[in-house]
């Protein structure tokens, strides 16, 4: 074997890198309609993955707030996949293909796939910055010991004194109910054991949670089991 075929183990990583990359462009750029649905499909899954396995990790480790980034990661990408390579990508492809090298659209098409994905990033910094009530889910919720047959509605309204939100909360049920205890980051701010369940809270009692001022509400019978529970932010809260 001639030293001109002996490849030193940083070419060979090169080269292998190099082809890797053609591979990943061909593939990111294949616009059939298998392909479309194959990469759609695909990105959509892993989404939902991302989305929900944040939330249950969340759920569970509240501290864990980086969970927010990955979690909104997820739930735009499953939004994001289906358009990107659905109406972006041929878009780009059509643009790019329709002009000569000083043609706008031409150039609008080169840059189109890098713009949508640094939105993208932006998108998913903010939201996981300021997560909003849809990207997150309470898991721990619902797989708690739950009644069909005990499920009043939670109504809940603030108001402002003193530059601090005030927040007042009802059921609209209360039969099956022995108290309901109010909680915010794991200690408990309120027990409420008359009906018809009502109780107010104010937001110097709340724990921020994942970027928002967060309380639980516990709904128990009488041996203290836990019968429902609802989760909310101080942002779900309408004014009253």
């Amino acid at each position: 074997m001639s030293d001109e075929t002996v490849r030193s183990p940083s070419a060979w990583l090169a080269g292998s890198l190099r082809d890797a990359w053609r591979t990943l462009r061909s593939v990111y750029y294949a616009n059939s309609l298998s392909w479309r649905f194959l990469k759609s499909g695909a990105l959509v899954f892993l989404g939902f993955f991302l989305w929900s396995a944040s939330n249950l990790l969340l759920s569970y480790q509240r501290g864990w707030t980086w969970l927010t980034y990955p979690m909104a990661y997820g739930f735009l990408l499953i939004l994001y996949g289906p358009v990107h390579h659905f109406l972006v990508i041929p878009l780009a492809l059509r643009w790019r293909r329709g002009g000569g090298s000083n043609d706008t659209k031409t150039a609008l098409g080169r840059h189109l796939p890098t713009g949508g994905l640094a939105l993208f990033l932006v998108a998913v910094v903010v939201l996981g910055t300021l997560p909003v009530a849809p990207v997150t889910f309470d898991f721990q919720s619902s797989l708690d010991g739950t009644s069909a047959d005990i499920n009043p509605d939670l109504l809940c309204t603030q108001s402002s004194a003193g530059g601090e939100a005030h927040v007042h909360c009802h059921l609209t049920e209360s039969a099956g109910i022995d108290h309901v205890v109010v909680q915010s980051g794991g200690d408990r701010i309120a027990v409420d054991r008359q009906p018809p369940f009502e109780f107010d809270i104010h937001e110097g009692q709340l724990t921020t949670v994942t970027g928002q001022k967060q309380f639980q509400v516990l709904l128990k019978d009488a041996d203290g089991n836990t019968i429902r529970r609802y989760t909310r932010t101080l942002s779900m809260v309408p004014e009253a």
